[in-house]
């Protein structure tokens, strides 16, 4: 490979377990946390630990929520691969609550240098309906605490379309993340996916979700608001300060290779994609015995990567160049696709302009929709 794979590393602990979330993430109690870190770390000896990633994201769960010398026990491995590039983005998520001097401390010294902060709320009623373990005063806090570390890149999750939230209320929650003058800003709509706690108590009718013409306000305001606060999006659910978007998710979106360690989490090298088994204890019994977690594999190559390679970018505001993707992959797929891009076009889905495709203002809230065309 010319360019070096980024490193996705999943700790997959929480202080508890939050009620919309469908991560792989578990209640740090009563959990064997040492043992899953051993078997992490023979993951990164058995399967080979890239030198000089072109960058490294520790997520989750919530990588904090460890004590720092867990915390170190992964990190130094990683930054011994990253040795002194600086210019690496290397990012750990962490919860407002979790972080405190001491981690941020083990953080920088092993060479992280962005860190994305679970917020979601700076309403504490919106807090405690999501379950979440913090409270409003400790997104401050937490901020603060990583300006004095050091952290020159912070990034905030936010949700909207909390049941009982208003428009006003989440114009007030991004005047707040923007005064806090975060470089980056993740906003996203909440969603009630299969197998989690909100998903069964909307069925049984125990919670409703925001009206869609809401949702659709918050989400029109979330972009003229940051758009016009310098913070313009560059994905559908992401906007950031010049110079600085997620290196690490840019590659995702543009299909680039990388390498996940950990229970759960996935790679995609050399055209070829796995994942890992998602059961902390069959994962830590697979690393042990055979050195790997794998339980599926696929290859994608052709039409199939090319048309996944556009799904992908057409998540981002820079789009996709047709020509170059259907080369990279050995196709025609402007002569593919061009039926479908004429249809989309005409209904202002979508705009193609010298052979670059992005969505268009009507497209964005549709997103999935129109992947699912390109990908039947």
């Amino acid at each position: 490979m010319s360019v070096a794979p980024a490193v996705y590393v999943h700790i997959p602990f929480c202080e508890t377990k939050c009620p919309y979330c469908d991560f792989n993430s578990f209640a740090v109690d009563g959990r064997d946390v040492d043992g899953y870190l051993d078997a992490l770390l023979l993951e990164f000896e058995a399967r080979g630990m890239p030198t000089s990633p072109s960058t490294v994201f520790i997520g989750g769960g919530t990588p904090t929520v460890l004590h720092p010398e867990q915390i170190a026990r992964y990190l130094e491995p990683i930054r011994a691969r990253v040795g002194g590039t600086s210019g690496v983005e290397f990012t750990v998520e962490a919860n407002p609550g979790s972080l405190t001097a001491d981690k941020l401390a083990v953080l920088r010294e092993c060479g992280v240098n962005r860190i994305s902060i679970g917020a979601q709320s700076i309403f504490d009623r919106f807090l405690k309906q999501l379950g979440r373990v913090h409270r409003a005063a400790d997104i401050d806090r937490a901020v603060q605490l990583c300006r004095e570390a050091g952290i020159q890149r912070i990034s905030l999750d936010l949700i909207f379309g909390i049941p009982g939230q208003t428009l006003r209320e989440w114009l007030t929650t991004l005047e707040r993340a923007l005064a806090w003058k975060v470089e980056h800003l993740s906003c996203y709509a909440l969603t009630f996916e299969p197998g989690t706690e909100f998903h069964a108590r909307r069925r049984a009718g125990n919670i409703a979700a925001t009206p869609e013409g809401l949702e659709l306000a918050m989400f029109r305001l979330t972009e003229r608001v940051l758009r016009g606060a310098g913070m313009p999006r560059y994905e559908i659910s992401n906007y950031a300060r010049a110079g600085r978007s997620c290196q690490h998710n840019l590659n995702y979106w543009r299909n680039g290779s990388y390498v996940g360690f950990g229970a759960g989490a996935h790679s995609y090298v050399d055209g070829v994609r796995q994942g890992n088994e998602r059961h902390l204890g069959r994962y830590a019994t697979a690393i042990c015995q055979r050195g790997d977690a794998a339980v599926f594999r696929e290859s994608l190559s052709g039409l199939d990567a090319a048309r996944e390679t556009l799904v992908f970018g057409l998540r981002t505001t820079e789009g996709v160049d047709l020509r170059r993707v259907g080369e990279r992959f050995g196709v025609d797929l402007e002569r593919e696709v061009r039926s479908d891009v004429d249809r989309l076009s005409a209904g202002r889905f979508v705009e193609l302009h010298e052979g670059r495709l992005r969505l268009a203002r009507r497209g964005w809230r549709v997103a999935d929709e129109i992947a699912a065309t390109f990908l039947a």
